[in-house]
């Protein structure tokens, strides 16, 4: 067969894992193309997976830092992936499911050991922006990231349940995913958790503004309001996050923001997060953001808003900052050609900042 049938055959691809076939192996020919390296990963993580060792290795997304390489123990992972299909209610047969995640982070792993565990149908896409384009068929389930449900949002209707994580959800996308009839949640957990401890459902009836944990999770908050895990059956230890939270109860929160991130604009302490959702609704969602700041002789830290592309005019209206907040309202506009990526779609704001306050 020529390389090019093999390149065009392996596009889209169906693994039934309700089938008695075992996989072995998985190779192209080779002048295969890097852009098919996310079928290599399916199937290394495959064979890593049904190998006798107890320790499969994992990369974080690199949010705050470097990404770095993490092991994980399989039979954590295996009781994580149960934990969420049972909080989703969806053990029946027959689950046909999309993955169109990269294969090396923790949520497309997780999302192949519940295909696994529960023996669903998968069909696995290359990772992009716009998973759905030109796919008729129907799916149980799906995980994206949010920029890929918001290039999806005319497709959503032929997917029942959609896991939405990776990075926040944008007030202007959750009020998109009012009006359709997929059933939406976001999730929250990290590669060291080995996938979801929380979700809140985001449309529908019994919608929520606050994260659930999950049946086996203990939650707790260090002097920081920073947010502690403990999962009974899958952790060793409390695990300590950067995440601020606001605990409702003791098993749900509203997630605040990253302490990493936090600003000391003359001794106001800031989450950049809250400015990002205040004024999401006065920038084109097409064109990504984030606050930040940079250094300043008389406040310490000057909060500035930094938006991905080519220059544009742009109007926050002053009440959006009235009263307590005025100090929120950025100082400073800096449009940067090109975010720097990592595979999640995350951008790394350490990064862009270092090269606005070199310039």
């Amino acid at each position: 067969m020529e390389n090019k049938n093999v390149i065009q055959q392996i596009k889209k691809m169906w693994i039934d894992f309700s089938s008695k076939k075992r996989f072995i192996s998985f190779s192209l020919e080779k002048k295969e193309k890097k852009e098919n390296d996310w079928i290599k990963s399916i199937f290394s993580f495959l064979k890593d997976w049904y190998d006798n060792k107890p320790i499969i290795l994992s990369i974080t997304s690199g949010t705050t830092g470097v990404p770095k390489v993490i092991s994980l123990r399989k039979k954590h992972m295996y009781e994580r992936a149960i934990k969420t299909v049972e909080f989703l209610k969806i053990k029946k047969k027959g689950i046909k499911g999309l993955l169109c995640l990269s294969p090396d982070f923790i949520a497309a792993k997780m999302f192949l050991v519940r295909a696994i565990i529960f023996e669903w149908k998968i069909y696995c896409v290359p990772p992009s922006s716009n998973p759905l384009k030109n796919i008729k068929e129907y799916f149980d389930i799906t995980s994206m990231v949010p920029i890929q449900v918001f290039y999806s949002l005319k497709y959503l209707k032929n997917i029942n349940i959609i896991l939405i994580g990776g990075y926040s959800i944008s007030s202007f996308l959750e009020k998109k995913l009012q009006n359709i009839s997929t059933i939406c949640y976001a999730t929250y957990g990290m590669t060291e958790t080995s996938g979801h401890i929380a979700i809140k459902k985001i449309n529908g009836p019994n919608k929520s503004i606050f994260y659930e944990s999950l049946q086996d999770v203990c939650l707790s908050i260090d002097n920081r309001n920073c947010l502690r895990v403990f999962s009974s059956c899958c952790m060793n230890s409390f695990f300590q996050t950067n995440d601020i939270v606001h605990m409702i109860s003791k098993n749900t929160f509203i997630w605040i923001g990253r302490y990493d991130n936090v600003i000391n604009s003359g001794g106001i302490k800031i989450s950049p997060e809250l400015i990002e959702k205040k004024i999401s609704s006065f920038i084109p969602y097409e064109k990504r953001y984030f606050i930040s700041s940079i250094p300043d002789k008389i406040l310490g830290e000057k909060v500035i808003l930094i938006i991905e592309g080519k220059p544009f005019p742009l109007h926050i209206p002053n009440f959006i900052f009235n009263g307590k907040i005025k100090f929120y309202k950025p100082k400073s506009i800096f449009f940067i050609s090109h975010f720097t990526d990592n595979l999640l779609d995350k951008f790394r704001r350490k990064e862009i900042i270092k090269k606005i306050i070199k310039t």
